[in-house]
């Protein structure tokens, strides 16, 4: 889930005032990295399956960020889904969020391409409806943000409105729009590409996609 802190990273790179009540993941390697990464941050080596809606509560988080196992859907796996026992701990989070009496503003997913097929998302959308969440969903490449990894991820975005409209908002098309492109910070590196080199990378994704579908239709 929190990993090494990528997010936490993210975060810090786009210049969003935030602090990290607590990051949770079971993989101890992982949380020593983060631990060093963020020394001031609260880590905890546990099983999601083993946190309450009442510790959630507890915390009054305004955003939740979570990368759930990728495993269960990753193209190249088996693609079981939530029938493999790794997609577990996500569920649990999904039942535990109707009974949240403090629920986040804010809910970040990160995961691989192949969550956006499967029933899990499927879930995960009806339970975030129902729970008063707006949800936009993306297929983004670093690609098209200037970073030299081609890679689709899937990130979904809920937005809790109470009494408001909870339909799915428009999703980004394969290249991001200059409208969005403007709202989002530039990064102490320099990335973010501009319109043009968008477009080319937002071609080449889809190039390269097709080309991997083709290739696993072969390889089956």
């Amino acid at each position: 889930y929190s990993g090494i802190g990528g997010m936490h990273f993210a975060a810090k790179a786009c210049g969003v005032p935030c602090e990290v009540a607590s990051a949770f993941d079971i993989n101890p390697i992982a949380n020593d990295v983060y631990r060093h990464n963020f020394k001031d941050t609260a880590v905890s080596s546990r099983n999601i399956e083993s946190i309450s809606a009442e510790e959630l509560d507890n915390y009054r988080a305004d955003v939740f960020l979570m990368s759930p196992p990728c495993q269960p859907y990753t193209r190249q796996g088996l693609q079981a889904g939530s029938s493999d026992p790794r997609s577990r701990s996500f569920l649990v989070l999904l039942d535990a969020l109707p009974n949240l009496q403090n629920p986040p503003r804010y809910i970040l997913i990160e995961n691989v391409k192949g969550f956006d097929t499967s029933e899990t998302r499927a879930e995960t959308i009806r339970v975030l409806h129902s729970c008063s969440y707006a949800v936009e969903e993306y297929l983004i490449s670093p690609r098209q943000c200037g970073i030299p990894n081609s890679r689709l991820r899937y990130y979904l975005l809920a937005t809790h409105v109470p009494g408001g409209d909870t339909g799915t908002l428009p999703s980004l098309d394969a290249a991001l729009s200059q409208d969005v492109l403007i709202t989002l910070p530039v990064l102490s590196s320099g990335l973010l590409a501009s319109s043009a080199t968008l477009r080319h990378a937002s071609q080449s994704v889809a190039a390269s996609t097709a080309a991997e579908a083709s290739g696993e239709e072969r390889s089956a």
